[in-house]
């Protein structure tokens, strides 16, 4: 059970992290300042010392904190999943489903997502992403997946490119406007995965072609 004080101490450090999310969402991270995280934590710099040792240490925090609870609703999935298919489930049905909860978390945590993706988004918050990423899908490869013994690609490299595929598309999605749904995301970064980019264009058209023809949408 945690005492009082410790629980003075949790929640003074909880109010620093929800005021470093809203000044970092509002200022982007280069411009936001200790001082402005104070003044929205109403508590004084002392304070955030006793905390954190600077700035890059809450956005660690921050990132610390945001994949703790998507790995907790991937878990839940997981289960979710593993119960209305006892019997097992393919590896893009897995994929699809994890890909599922990150867009729907993303989207469920705007200013969150913009510090990370956004246009102003922090680099090293970016880096912290791709890398929770890539453990997490190396821990797949490792544990729940048959992954073959002279694949043409290695798991490591798989994991660096599903990483990259879904953090690009973070990035994209929430630096342009689009009316693209979470399900819709996650069902694009399914189909770019599995089946590739050659599926979405005719490939023996290539040069040659009006500027009017190479793009067609309906």
């Amino acid at each position: 059970m945690v005492d009082r004080r410790e629980q003075r101490r949790l929640d003074t450090r909880r109010r620093l992290l929800d005021a470093a999310e809203q000044v970092f969402s509002q200022k982007g991270y280069e411009e936001a300042s200790v001082l402005d995280i104070t003044e929205t934590a109403d508590v004084s710099k002392r304070t955030f010392y006793l905390h954190f040792t600077d700035k890059e240490a809450v956005i660690e925090a921050l990132a610390l904190r945001g994949f703790q609870e998507l790995r907790a609703q991937i878990e839940t999935k997981d289960k979710a999943m593993h119960a209305a298919a006892p019997s097992g489930e393919t590896f893009r049905q897995h994929f699809q489903s994890h890909a599922e909860v990150i867009f729907a978390y993303a989207a469920s945590q705007p200013e969150m997502m913009q510090i990370v993706f956004g246009l102003q988004g922090s680099f090293r918050l970016q880096t912290l992403t791709r890398e929770f990423m890539v453990r997490a899908w190396e821990e797949n490869f490792q544990h729940k997946c048959v992954f073959f013994p002279h694949a043409p690609v290695p798991w490591q490299v798989t994991a660096n490119a599903i990483a990259g595929v879904t953090h690009q598309l973070l990035c994209w999605w929430f630096q342009n406007p689009n009316d693209f749904s979470p399900a819709d995301m996650a069902a694009m970064s399914t189909s770019l995965l599995f089946d590739g980019i050659a599926v979405n264009f005719d490939q023996s058209v290539f040069v040659d072609v009006k500027p009017e023809e190479l793009v067609t949408e309906k």
